[in-house]
């Protein structure tokens, strides 16, 4: 597109200002009168310019863009372009009849020198201008009809929304527009005045928001050259270089973040962006830079928003891109851009523009104004928008139809660190943000001195965390930026705070009084700004002069430095402050704590307080732990010890909560804390100070002493006042003259003192110390001095001497006579303590020999036991580390001592091993005795001469003596050592029955708990008889457990052996029966399967029988298989519970005379809790012997029908060779299954009946008892009663599930119909006998328990369905035979077949898996080639598990049919194939006939048919195949007790 130059003729053309004006009326601005003014930033309106704008409006039209810069350029909405200085002077108006036609001015732009402006207009025309002369430099025209397909250019019609300079060139410039395009412009001038455009976006960029370009900055950069152009769309940023052809340089597109960008989440508005670009800006070097790799200027940065995040570019030159080692100046440096920083604002962004480096303001769409500090990250909120709203222009909006946020650049700019807005139509505004020096007076003129401050000391520290104008910022610390800003800031922080004393406590100024948190916090920000600066002058000049006017005002002020001095920000306190502290702190206990509390956080020099004043403060206020640290302070580390020994002396070494001390009439208690311990104590401080102090440590804060000389000099002075160095004592009674202080420390606490003791022996800093012994004085005359070798001086260690003093003290305090300088205890400690500290620091410390054989002796004749053990423990040193000569002649002193392990050790030494061993039982703590053991066992595996046989002899002769004290691991020792044998020990314990059953039952059954659990009577919690839920006579576990024949489950090969002999496990058993009978069945149950035998079941049976301990009996009679036995032993001893129970029911008082008595009471008398508890417990035990029945027919039921199933003959089709052969052996089996279903009948008959007549017999006396009867007699009885049907209840639930599908042995019909049967003939007789005697006696009917049958028929039921589902989930059928599963199909129940029916019919109870055949043409029924591997190896692993049975398993689905007796069946198999093919039913050919021989029709009678085979029994009045079956054909012609009933229930 060409371009041509059009003539212009202003309307009004002035000389253009020089720059200086715009900053001197800038800087007039600066004293306007404030607009609106925040605490970081100021609103000020432009009065000249706003005043202006109303004329310039009516006289060139109204402002649609505005641009800043020396001058004020404003378009307008009849195509003008104004230029005015500030005062609002009209320096240019630009524009022409043929400018008119361009439409509004959208946009405008100054060159760099300020001479040019660039103009777009609303249709699409752009326009440079020579304002001064008022000139147009050239025109770009929209694009037209005429023009090429490929000419570059705005389409007509579309408003230019942004234009701008590129660099510091006036012939180079970008236009963006409306619709989405950008285009760089050049205009070239030689002979003739050409400009080429190239196009840098278009609309398929999408969405146009800004493009900027790159200005130039006061510093030279390689970017100046490039013409770095950044556009900014909804979709990307992209930056172009556009000098020396156009080049993309970076790429970004928009992503929507889901992750939290620093405080807030980025949200999706892709229709508000701003971009805005800091050039780069070089800044002075301080004089005191040493690094030469500093930079000195800030390269440049992009800063552009989507929505509301806010990116920082930042732009890097990397020089060394020639690799070669080319030198940096020859290529030039490669333009890279880097992520710099990223933040998220409170809403959309709709400008941004760069205030000075690294300070970004931007503004949201509700006009918030925000400063971004971008190398700190830190956000500020500034202000609101100015007094009056900014209107944006919509020119995206009116363009794409997209409600795009309105574009504020037309109408808003930076220029020189102000922000100029404008507002509505006649308002123009200029804002800035506040310099810190203007921050501070602000708040000074509104009178927040505090938060002046406040704001003062963080602009000393940095540390603000707010936008700062006007300091230097600091690069590291120490550099010459923050001393600068220190210098401004800290003279400027002293005036304030001597401003803000001046204003409170000033009596001039007219204010009210400030109150005592308003005083707190001044003194609290002043404390704080002092130690800002580094120095507490002003705090203790000033601050506290202005306090101490007044005593309140002066506790304030040491109240808020309290903290202070407690955290160690404060060390050090001018006299006068620290006299006014101990002053008004000594008036209460609780401030006379935190006063110790602080004075021993001070660092109290000598010469810089008032050392008498302190002292007799802490002395006062008894502060002992201040008082000793402030001598420690002053070099002398011996005075606070006598004055603190002295205080706890008068204290009689109690601990009060509180002491009191009468000073005047004032009454000054000593504090104590929150939790009782008292610190200051002085019996507390003492020895914490002496600890420290000989350590070569400050006290209390346990630091170290320096120098190092210093250390030992303090800890010798106090070690040589504890520990005076003599070697002997003067004369006779002056003990307690050299060892004052050593008495008095032991008077406070010998055991306190020895663990400071340890403490401070263990602390290397010990070796160090080293104390000279002068020797002592003699009394020879001087004359022959000359003529006597006097000895020189030692040099001892100070563990020596401790040691040394100690030998001192306690042989004085031993021999004398009078007993009063220590208590034998004390001697004790005392001696112990000093041999074990020689035994252990040999050699280090030297003793001769007198001294140990002094000591010795002291060892072995105190009579003290409190310090038995510790003198034993120092004994065995001594006696290990110097052996005597003869160990024999210490035996009796020893034994008499009560030295047992040194006893030991003589004896070890002499060889003498069972007098050794019996020094162990001999002791007289008892835990001693169980060290024998060990003893004995270390004894046994020596190699000692006769050890082992000493040993063995000691083991026998002490058996009894050591079984009483651990029977457990005398068998564990007997069994470690070689020559002992349990047999020798069970003999040698014959005599003791009792101990020889402990042994044995360690021997034999080592666990304790298996002993203790006996099956005894039920115990729980004691409930009423209607809340009393019936006791739990139900299924044991082992009826309940589902076995699955996998390999896992297989058990182990390996068995239990017997490592004993059958006579010691009887024996056990019988010492078991007469001592623990309640452990007799858990032994027999644990041991009974061990191999070989451990006991024979004969003995067991006799032995128990003897001993009366029926559980065992009846375990033994089960194991013999005498079940009738065994349940009638369980039912002796339930009638002897009924006989209890009978004369546990309280008497029938019932009478006349009692009945007028009941009648008298105000209520009638109820069974007592003693009553009910003794009758309970009777229950409880007729009810656990019930169970007991219950499980011996339980046994009976599982033993003889596994022997039924083991007889010859019972594998259908194996060991048969004749159908002759097959007939016999099967009639041999139903014999013996008849005969096995015969015992278990009557053994289950005899529990019925018995369980019967318990309940028949109490509802007989029930009804016996007269209507007068006691009312606790008819309670009772009615407990009894209902314990009992719960019996009868178990009993039948037991029952039924032996009479389930799962057993053929028991007919549960026959049982009731015998019991029925049986009950009403003897009832009929007794009815007969008893009828002349009580008319309302009741007869047995099976009406009695009908709801017990009908519960029983329920939970069968339920159990049946169970199993059937069961039978579904898993992959194992759980029924072990095919007439199992026929028969819980439906929950009905039949009489077991008969021996006739076994033989003859095809009934499939008794007939094997493989050998399922139809009972129409007898071929096999369930035949599947492919599963014949699989089933064979579910036939092993099930017949390992079983041992030898057989396997009965079919895996089958079941779809049963409610209306119907047959059910359609199939075999589970993995093949889908052969799933499809049993429910091809209606194909013919092979297919169908696989189908329906593979469909079975099955009778719940146990008979089975093919599905084609039905068809056959037509004659016999079956229905068509397809209808549901009446009944079986089989069963047509049998009698009608023997047909199939599989319909009831």
């Amino acid at each position: 597109m060409d371009s041509d130059t059009v003539p212009s003729t202003p309307r009004s053309t002035q000389e253009p200002t020089p720059e200086t004006e715009y900053e001197s009326r800038i800087a007039n601005l600066d004293s306007t009168p404030t607009q609106f003014t925040t605490e970081y930033f100021s609103w000020r309106q432009l009065a000249d310019m706003s005043g202006r704008l109303p004329e310039l409006a009516e006289q060139f039209g109204a402002v649609t863009a505005l641009c800043l810069g020396d001058y004020v350029a404003l378009g307008t909405d009849t195509g003008l372009v104004v230029v005015t200085d500030y005062l609002g002077r009209t320096k240019a108006a630009l524009g022409s009849p043929a400018t008119a036609a361009y439409g509004p001015v959208s946009t405008l732009a100054f060159s760099t020198d300020h001479l040019a402006l660039v103009a777009g207009y609303a249709q699409g025309f752009v326009v440079v201008w020579d304002w001064v002369k008022g000139t147009t430099v050239s025109v770009s025209r929209p694009l037209q009809d005429s023009d090429k397909p490929d000419a570059a250019g705005h389409p007509a019609g579309t408003a230019i929304t942004f234009a701008a300079f590129v660099g510091a060139s006036k012939h180079r410039y970008i236009s963006g527009s409306s619709g989405g395009h950008v285009l760089y412009h050049h205009i070239i001038r030689r002979l003739l005045t050409t400009m080429n455009t190239s196009q840098l976006a278009g609309p398929d960029s999408g969405i146009l928001f800004e493009a900027a370009a790159l200005p130039y900055g006061s510093h030279k950069c390689t970017t100046d050259d490039m013409g770095l152009v950044a556009i900014l769309t909804d979709t990307s940023l992209t930056i172009v270089k556009t000098r020396h052809g156009v080049e993309q340089q970076y790429r970004a597109s928009y992503q929507i973040s889901t992750k939290p960008v620093q405080k807030r989440t980025v949200v999706k508005r892709p229709y508000a962006g701003c971009v805005s670009w800091l050039p780069a800006l070089g800044y002075r070097r301080p004089a005191t830079a040493t690094d030469p790799a500093e930079p000195d200027y800030t390269p440049p940065k992009l800063a552009y928003s989507w929505g509301a995040s806010i990116h920082i570019l930042a732009i890097q030159l990397d020089y060394n891109v020639s690799g070669n080692g080319t030198p940096m100046g020859s290529v030039p440096p490669r333009v890279q851009f880097e992520r710099e920083a990223e933040w998220t604002a409170v809403g959309d962004v709709v400008f941004c523009r760069w205030i000075e480096a690294g300070t970004l303001l931007y503004m949201t769409q509700s006009q918030r104004m925000f400063v971004l500090e971008t190398a700190l990250a830190q956000e500020t909120e500034i202000c609101a928008s100015p007094p009056g709203s900014i209107a944006g222009r919509p020119w995206v909006t009116l363009a794409t139809g997209v409600e795009a946020e309105p574009s504020y650049a037309q109408v808003m700019s930076v220029y020189k660190r102000r922000v100029f807005a404008l507002c509505g139509a006649a308002s123009l505004y200029i804002g800035r943000l506040l310099s810190w020096t203007e921050r501070l007076e602000l708040l000074v003129e509104r009178g927040q001195f505090i938060d002046a401050i406040t704001l003062a000391t963080g602009f000393y520290q940095e540390r603000t965390g707010q936008v700062v104008v006007g300091l230097p910022r600091s690069r590291r610390p120490g550099d010459a930026n923050q001393k600068k800003r220190q210098a401004l800031v800290g003279s400027r922080l002293a005036g304030l705070m001597r401003s803000a004393l001046k204003r409170t406590f000033d009596a001039d100024h007219d204010h009210r009084p400030s109150t005592e948190p308003e005083l707190h916090a001044l003194a609290s920000i002043c404390v704080q700004a002092c130690l800002a600066l580094g120095s507490l002058q002003i705090l203790f000049s000033d601050v506290f002069e202005c306090y101490s006017t007044d005593s309140a005002h002066q506790f304030v002020f040491l109240e808020t430095i309290e903290p202070f001095i407690l955290s160690g920000d404060i060390t050090h306190l001018p006299p006068q402050v620290l006299n006014a502290m101990v002053d008004s702190y000594g008036t209460t206990p609780p401030l006379i704590r935190r006063l110790g509390g602080i004075l021993m956080c001070l660092n109290l020099q000598h010469g810089e307080f008032d050392v008498d004043r302190v002292l007799s403060s802490c002395r006062k206020h008894r502060l002992w732990r201040t008082f000793a640290r402030v001598w420690l302070s002053m070099g002398d580390p011996i005075a606070p010890i006598t004055s603190i020994i002295a205080a706890a002396s008068q204290t009689n070494h109690s601990r009060d909560s509180s002491i009191g001390q009468t000073v005047g009439e004032l009454t000054i208690e000593h504090p104590v804390g929150d939790d009782g311990f008292d610190d200051e104590a002085p019996d507390v401080v003492i020895f914490d100070y002496l600890d420290m102090v000989i350590r070569g440590r400050y006290y209390p804060d346990n630091q170290p002493i320096q120098p190092q000389s210093r250390a030992e000099k303090y800890s010798t002075l106090v070690a040589q006042l504890v520990f005076p160095p003599i070697e002997t004592l003067q004369a006779q009674g002056s003990e307690q003259q050299t060892f004052a202080t050593l008495l008095a420390l032991l008077g406070l606490g010998t055991e306190r003192l020895l663990d400071m003791l340890k403490h401070v022996l263990s602390d290397p800093f010990i070796g160090y110390i080293n104390i000279i012994v002068k020797p002592p004085s003699t009394t020879q005359s001087t004359q022959d001095s000359d003529r006597t070798l006097r000895r020189p001086s030692q040099v001892k260690s100070l563990m020596q001497i401790v040691v040394d003093t100690l030998h001192t003290l306690t042989m004085a305090a031993y021999t004398d006579p009078a007993g009063q300088m220590l208590s034998a205890r004390q001697i004790g400690q005392l001696t112990s303590f000093a041999l074990t500290l020689y035994a252990t620091r040999f050699p280090l410390i030297y003793l001769t020999d007198e001294t140990m054989a002094e000591w010795s002796d002291v060892l072995l004749r105190l009579d003290d036991v409190a310090t038995r053990a510790e003198r034993e423990c120092a004994f065995e040193l001594l006696f290990k580390l110097n052996p005597p000569r003869s160990y024999g002649d210490y035996i009796d002193r020893v034994r008499s001592a009560g030295f047992f392990r040194v006893l030991e050790h003589i004896y070890y030494t002499l060889e003498q091993y069972e007098n050794a061993l019996r020094t162990f039982l001999d002791h007289p703590d008892f835990t001693q005795h169980r060290m024998v053991f060990p003893a004995m066992k270390e004894l046994g595996a020596s190699k000692r001469p006769n050890a082992l046989e000493c040993t063995a002899s000691f083991a026998l002769n002490s058996a009894t003596e050591l079984v009483e004290v651990d029977a457990d691991s005398f068998v564990e020792t007997v069994a470690a050592i070689a020559s002992l044998d349990h047999g020798k020990i069970i003999d040698t314990l014959s005599t003791r029955p009792q101990l020889q059953f402990a042994y044995m039952r360690s021997l034999l059954d080592p666990a304790p708990d298996a002993i203790s659990q006996s099956p005894g009577p039920r115990t729980g919690p004691v409930l009423s008889a209607d809340e009393r839920s019936p006791p739990n006579i139900g299924l044991s576990e082992e009826q309940h457990m589902v076995v699955y024949p996998l390999k896992s489950l297989v058990p182990d090969d390996s068995q239990p052996t017997n490592r004993f002999s059958q006579a010691y496990h009887e024996r056990y058993l019988e010492l078991m029966c007469q001592y623990s009978p309640s452990g007799v069945l858990p032994y027999l149950k644990k041991h009974a399967d061990l191999s070989p035998e451990p006991f024979r079941l004969t003995y067991v049976q006799s032995v128990c029988g003897k001993h009366g301990v029926s559980d065992g009996l009846v375990w033994a009679l089960v194991r013999l298989g005498d079940f009738s036995g065994a349940l009638q032993t369980l039912l002796q001893q339930t009638d002897q519970e009924i006989e209890s129970i009978k004369a546990a029911v309280p008497d029938d008082r019932a009478g006349s005379t009692f009945a007028q008595d009941i009648a008298a009471e105000p209520g009638p008398p109820a069974l007592t809790e003693a009553d009910r508890e003794r009758l309970t417990d009777h229950l409880d035990i007729a009810a656990h012997n019930i169970d007991g029945c219950v499980g011996v027919c339980r046994a009976a039921l599982a033993k003889l029908g596994k022997d039924a199933d083991l007889q010859p003959g019972n594998y259908l089709g194996q060991g048969a060779s004749s159908p002759t052969a097959n007939g016999a052996a099967a009639r041999s089996q139903s014999d013996y299954r008849s005969l096995v279903s015969a015992q278990l009948c009557d053994l289950w008959l005899a529990l019925l009946r018995r369980t019967l007549g318990y309940l028949h017999t109490t509802n007989r006396t029930l009804d016996a008892l007269p209507p007068g009867a006691a009312t606790e007699t008819r309670e009772a009885w009615q407990l009894v009663s209902k314990r009992q049907r719960w019996m009868l209840q178990s009993v039948l639930d037991a029952l039924i599930f032996a009479a389930s599908p799962a057993s053929s042995f028991i007919s549960l019909r026959a049982i009731i119909q015998q019991l029925i049967t049986t009950s009403s003939t003897a009832a009929a007789t007794e009815n007969n006998n008893n009828a002349r005697q009580s008319g309302a006696a009741r007869s047995l009917d099976i009406t009695e328990i009908q709801h017990l049958l009908a519960v029983a028929v329920s939970a069968y039921k339920t159990e049946a369905q169970l199993m059937a589902l069961t039978n579904v989930l898993v992959d194992y059928d759980l029924f072990t035979t095919f007439a199992q599963l026929v028969r819980s199909q439906k929950q009905g129940w039949r009489v077991a077949p008969d021996s006739a029916q076994g033989a003859g019919g095809h009934a499939l109870a008794s007939r094997d898996v493989g050998d399922l055949c139809c009972a129409k043409c007898h071929s096999p029924l369930f035949v599947d080639r492919r599963q014949e591997h699989a089933m064979a190896e579910l036939r092993r692993q099930t017949t390992q598990y079983y041992e030898s049975s057989a396997l009965r398993v079919l895996d089958l689905h079941v779809f049963e049919d409610r209306d119907a007796q047959w059910q359609w069946m199939k075999l589970r198999t993995d093949s889908t194939a052969y799933d499809r093919l049993l429910g091809q039913n209606t194909h013919a050919g092979a297919g169908a006939a696989a189908a329906a021989d593979a469909q079975v029709v099955l009778f719940k009678c146990g008979h089975g048919f093919h599905r084609h085979c039905v068809d056959g029994l037509a004659a016999k009045g079956l229905a068509a195949a397809d209808a549901p079956l009446p009944e079986c054909a089989q069963c047509a012609d049998a009698p009608a007790s023997m047909r199939c009933i599989g319909a009831i229930g």
